[in-house]
């Protein structure tokens, strides 16, 4: 969504889909509200966060408030719906590198008693 039409918004107008959405309650609060447990998670970890409502009943769900403009929210949302995986994702993907004989690669005592016991 283009941040320029959150000027277009009035209150009580939702952006967003279903997992993820938010809305101006009053000017200068921005109410953010999922369906998804991990976004919640990742919201209600913020210090700026507060919560506001929580409901199980019909599916997950839960609102946060924070004190920030509505473009400030889609901003937010972009990212959290833009991140399919992890920041780090890739790192656990990581081999640690060999030397050529096929031996852990290491420095000092430490990687000699690594080359040894692989040996």
């Amino acid at each position: 969504m283009n941040t320029n039409a959150c000027s277009k918004v009035g209150l009580n107008e939702a952006v967003g889909g279903q997992e993820l959405c938010a809305w101006q309650p009053v000017r200068g609060v921005v109410w953010v509200q999922t369906r998804n447990p991990k976004h919640a998670r990742r919201l209600g970890q913020r210090g700026d966060s507060r919560l506001v409502a929580r409901g199980v009943a019909g599916g997950y769900l839960k609102t946060l408030e924070f004190r920030r403009s509505l473009a400030w929210a889609v901003r937010l949302m972009k990212r959290y719906m833009s991140a399919k995986a992890a920041t780090n994702g890739a790192l656990s993907d990581a081999r640690c590198p060999t030397a050529s004989r096929g031996r852990p690669v290491g420095r000092g005592r430490a990687g000699r008693l690594a080359a040894q016991a692989a040996a």
